[in-house]
């Protein structure tokens, strides 16, 4: 296997990688309410991420020795028609996987907060709202409990 096709091969690879954290990160979003399976799957999203850690390494060495010093914009340009042909799809569908799995991961991340928020907000429902300061000025009052949520 030359230089090239171990270099494609792992373009391919890391698309794929990037098409299953994607998969698992609209799984997770549909579960978010579900804490033992967003749980599973932030589980199964950090093996993925091993391996993507370790694919983008790999790509990253590759890049060197077949470009030596250039830019990737420079080094598309000395492709030839074949190569470009094979290259620059792979690159882009790099470089959107990459775009909709941040904008996923931040989707998620609001989408969490917002859970957490809310348990929050029905522990402090459940419990009648903060619990007394531990210490206080002697004479002194514990601050008045209310029942709006100041976090939601």
């Amino acid at each position: 296997m030359t230089v090239w096709d171990e270099f494609v091969a792992v373009l391919v690879e890391e698309n794929e990688l990037l098409k299953e954290l994607i998969s698992l990160g609209t799984a997770k979003q549909e579960q978010i309410n579900n804490a033992q399976e967003v749980a599973r799957i932030a589980e199964q999203e950090q093996k993925i991420l091993g391996r993507l850690d370790e694919t983008d390494r790999r790509r990253a060495e590759l890049f060197d020795v077949i470009a030596v010093g250039r830019s990737l914009e420079d080094w598309l340009a000395t492709l030839t028609e074949e190569q470009s042909a094979v290259a620059e799809p792979l690159l882009v569908n790099l470089a959107q996987n990459l775009k909709e799995l941040q904008a996923l991961n931040d989707l998620n991340q609001q989408l969490l907060s917002q859970a957490l928020n809310y348990v929050h907000y029905s522990l402090n429902l459940l419990t009648g709202g903060e619990a007394a300061p531990t210490y206080s000025k002697p004479g002194g009052s514990a601050p008045g409990r209310s029942f709006f949520d100041r976090k939601v």
